[in-house]
């Protein structure tokens, strides 16, 4: 079993040397601020009294499909406000990276129409589809799909309406030599409460992934992915890595994440994750530095010293 040490069992000295050890918070969203079916009591006083403090706090999240209004009204709720240029989400990731590439070509993405619309707005080219129903014959879809357009990057971001005409149509730009594949958030799984989750769309990204051309690498712009980590570090001037801490619910993507871009890192239980899974996991890369029970404790520890 690990030994991972709860904060608020830091003895007063600790909690202090803790509390000064990061000037930066990055934070995931699902899970840690909110829940799907309930809310967390005390996170928003908790960011707010963080940011009291001096702490800057940024919130990453997995997650492109929720639009910026609905990101607003879920820190409004939390008695929050939200700076826009303080979230990230893979599809805003994205655009930093293809605007930092000045990268003007033609992009095939498979995502959700607001990621589509995120991409177009930023000033980018993108194909899409098919959309709907296609015929169930392999030469028609073939014909559909096949359009030899000059597509020299493939993003695949969360689809909640993927399908294999999608796929084949993603995988066949890729089998060109300078088309890059760029994914985003890889998770296996979400979760909605401690005890019930449903599948991400790792398994789908995994079959993309099999299917690129031996030697060729993905960019992953979401957790935990390591040039996602690069982009973090430029954008928020991070000087030492060890002076972020990242909070976050799920071992597989936050704590790994976090771990790879040499952060500090806090596990909460508010999550997908429970005490029990986190002290019987084996792999040093998914081991959190400290634990709480929910990011409102970072409040109460504030309150302790």
């Amino acid at each position: 079993m690990n030994k991972v040490p709860h904060i608020l069992e830091l003895t007063e000295e600790e909690s202090f040397r803790f509390l000064n050890s990061f000037d930066i918070i990055m934070s995931d969203c699902d899970g840690v601020l909110w829940c799907a079916l309930c809310d967390l009591p005390g996170v928003g006083d908790a960011i707010n009294a963080l940011e009291l403090s001096g702490k800057k706090i940024v919130f990453v999240s997995n997650n492109s499909t929720r639009p910026m209004m609905e990101y607003e009204r879920k820190f409004k709720k939390l008695g929050v406000e939200l700076k826009y240029e303080n979230l990230v989400h893979p599809m805003l990731s994205i655009i930093y990276y293809l605007k930092k590439m000045n990268y003007q070509g033609l992009s095939y993405v498979i995502g959700t129409t607001h990621s589509k619309n995120l991409l177009r707005e930023a000033g980018f080219k993108v194909l899409d589809g098919p959309n709907g129903e296609v015929d169930e014959n392999y030469a028609k879809l073939f014909r559909t799909i096949h359009d030899c357009e000059p597509v020299n990057l493939v993003i695949f971001d969360c689809d909640l309406n993927f399908n294999y005409a999608k796929f084949l149509r993603g995988y066949l730009y890729l089998q060109a030599r300078d088309c890059q594949l760029i994914i985003s958030a890889n998770d296996a799984s979400v979760p909605l409460t401690h005890d019930f989750h449903i599948p991400g769309p790792k398994p789908f990204m995994d079959a993309m992934l099999q299917a690129l051309p031996p030697g060729k690498k993905p960019i992953v712009l979401g957790k935990p992915g390591e040039a996602l980590g690069d982009i973090l570090k430029e954008q928020y001037k991070v000087q030492d890595p060890k002076r972020v801490l990242f909070v976050g619910d799920m071992l597989s993507t936050d704590i790994k994440f976090a771990k790879m871009a040499g952060f500090q890192s806090l596990l909460v239980l508010t999550g997908g994750t429970s005490r029990e899974t986190m002290l019987a996991n084996k792999d040093d890369s998914l081991i959190p530095d400290l634990y709480a029970d929910s990011f409102a404790d970072l409040y109460r520890i504030i309150r302790k010293i």
